[in-house]
């Protein structure tokens, strides 16, 4: 029999803003699975690495999380943790249906005006090509030739244009764009006979979109218009330094080179794949063999570029100057870490050669940013290298009645998937909220065993637990888990700021270090920002002083309240209604009830704080 397991119910505490209620969780192992209210009042579930999870909820938001360890035999370990990752795959793919017909209903848009004759320039629609940024800044596949004729050459890329003649035969590659150019121009827009029919327990086929098998025949296009070219990488893509940290000693030389020949061998390889989205790996591929060429004839690491552009979607991480020594002295040791695994390893791979990358991406965004003697932001980087350009829109031999009756259709089908999310994943406040979804998705994996699910909850769990009613707060769900499971143990994190006074501690009276930090004005681990509502005392660990301390807070947001009725024309209600939340949560310490925690958005994992993060 397999030994015993336990997976772990969550109970984060309540806070200011929307987590006035607290929140709960589900952990097996170091994934944790949670759900969130979103707009327009869906509850959507999310899978996180608990080290995030904990940084977010326990360091950022600075709250407690209280933990109960269930303990079960593996198989049911195993049973309950596919529930809730299915649950998880299930909703992502149905979410991810309203992004699909958005798509397409744009691409089709673009092609209805592209349709137009003679459209002005500023009008010529085009779609973005992931990947195709390291070459060009714009695609226009009927003009390429002329541009490519101008530029320079790449000689790995002309390399790897000989080898596949030579393996293929020479006129294999007119032969495959002339086939990918007829693929192409074939595609059509699937109509969707019948509306989709969702269910929380049921895939949907899987099927690529109209936009998505564009963008892939395009990019395929353009692939091999880079190959045939040899039109290298644009040196604005490209990153290296002259710090100690890039330079290249022979072993690490060495190692690099074999990783190149693998590369060059697997897009040889490439060229006869099946698959309908080849095009991307091609063109990183290339991209990448021009950078390891680089290195290794300047001795010095170069990598592509693979920060995301600063917009509102893929939001930067923001550090302030007094933080920015301690970012580096990391990004140092973490550049070091990953030119130095160059220099001890026999054989690279491609994961192994993306944490390079991505540790020089991070070094070099740091290092920029300790130019700047003021708060500055880094974006975050790409998981792989997906800098784009924009490309020409194609026209296909589409009729505009046909395109026109398929954006009505898409239009219908979004509304329809919409109205069904709203039905499946309504959110309500104690009927469906963080807690009954947990106990729902247990429940019904336990009823699938061929007895009332009362019954089987006890023999494998050690009891039953009905979502709703007053078991949907979150700390009577996990007072119920506590007494009515088989509790192994259980456990308290304690929140950042309470770990930081511990750590003051250890080099301060212990009276000294509890005056200083009571309060916003003298701390030295808190300091106010504009994201929570202006306070002056800490009330968490002030219990028979709360209503005092409350008091005072109370009257400070009123005061918050004054000023921002005063400056409403100029913030435009900011700190008016930053002044409410702070009345919210003022008002329950009177009665010697805490929510309000102060948080630490600026935090970064493993850098800010001087306590290193450790996990249950």
């Amino acid at each position: 029999m397999a030994s015993p397991h336990a997976f772990e119910f969550l109970y984060i505490n309540a806070s200011e803003g929307t987590a006035s209620g607290g929140h709960a969780a589900i952990k097996f192992d170091n994934e944790v699975f949670h759900f969130q209210h979103i707009e327009p009042g869906l509850l959507r579930v999310y899978r996180d690495h608990f080290p995030a999870f904990r940084f977010a909820y326990g360091y950022q938001e600075n709250r407690t999380i209280r933990g109960h360890k269930i303990l079960v035999e593996h198989d049911v370990f195993q049973m309950l943790r596919d529930a809730f990752n299915r649950r998880y795959l299930i909703q992502n793919q149905q979410f991810g249906l309203l992004a699909q017909f958005d798509a397409d209903r744009r691409l089709l848009a673009g092609l209805k005006l592209n349709a137009k004759p003679n459209p002005k320039p500023t009008d010529a629609p085009t779609i973005e090509l992931k990947g195709l940024g390291y070459f060009l800044k714009d695609y226009r596949p009927g003009a390429f030739n002329a541009y490519a004729n101008k530029t320079t050459k790449s000689p790995q890329i002309l390399q790897l244009k000989q080898a596949i003649n030579r393996k293929y035969g020479s006129g294999f590659l007119a032969e495959k764009r002339q086939h990918t150019r007829r693929q192409f121009l074939a595609l059509k827009p699937a109509s969707p006979e019948t509306i989709a029919h969702l269910a929380e327990d049921r895939f949907q086929p899987e099927k690529l979109s109209f936009a998505e098998r564009y963008k892939h025949g395009l990019l395929n296009l353009a692939a091999l218009d880079i190959l045939e070219s040899g039109t290298p990488p644009l040196a604005e893509t490209l990153l290296t330094a002259s710090s100690p940290e890039f330079f290249l000693n022979e072993k690490a030389t060495a190692t690099l080179e074999g990783f190149k020949n693998a590369l060059f061998a697997d897009l040889i390889g490439l060229m006869q794949s099946q698959r309908s989205d080849w095009g991307y790996p091609f063109l990183v591929g290339m991209a990448r063999l021009h950078v390891l060429a680089q290195s290794m004839a300047e001795k010095k690491l170069v990598v592509l570029e693979r920060f995301h552009p600063l917009d509102t979607n893929r939001p930067a991480l923001d550090i302030t100057a007094k933080d920015l020594p301690a970012v580096l002295a990391f990004a140092e040791k973490s550049m070091a870490s990953a030119t130095g695994r160059l220099a001890e390893a026999t054989v690279l791979d491609e994961p192994g050669y993306g944490e390079i990358e991505a540790s020089a991406n991070t070094y070099l965004g740091i290092t920029a940013a300790t130019r700047q003697q003021k708060t500055v932001q880094i974006p975050y980087l790409s998981s792989t290298p997906e800098t784009a350009a924009k490309a020409a829109l194609v026209p296909l031999p589409l009729a505009d009645a046909e395109l026109e009756d398929l954006q009505r259709l898409l239009t219908q089908h979004s509304k329809a998937v919409q109205k069904q999310l709203g039905s499946i994943y309504r959110y309500h406040l104690f009927d469906r909220n963080c807690v009954t979804e947990i106990f729902r998705i247990i429940n019904a994996s336990l009823s699938q065993q061929n007895n009332p699910v009362q019954q089987t909850s006890g023999r494998l769990l050690g009891g039953y637990i009905e979502p709703g009613n007053f078991n949907s707060i979150p700390f009577a769900a996990f007072d119920a888990v506590g007494r009515r499971y088989r509790i192994q143990s259980s456990y308290r994190l304690p929140t950042y700021r309470e770990r930081q006074i511990a750590h003051e501690y250890l080099t301060s009276a212990d009276t000294l270090v509890n005056l200083s930090e009571s309060n916003v004005l003298t701390s030295s681990i808190y300091h106010w920002h504009g994201e929570d509502a202006a306070f002056l005392f800490f009330t968490q660990d002030a219990v028979w002083s709360r209503p005092i301390f409350g008091g005072i807070n109370l009257a400070v947001a009123i005061g918050q309240s004054l000023y921002g009725a005063l400056a409403w024309p100029w913030d435009s209600g900011k700190n008016f209604q930053k002044s409410l939340k702070g009345i919210a949560v003022s008002l329950p310490e009177l009665v010697f009830f805490n929510i309000r925690k102060g948080s630490f958005p600026q935090l970064i994992p493993h850098i800010s704080t001087p306590i290193d993060l450790e996990t249950q």
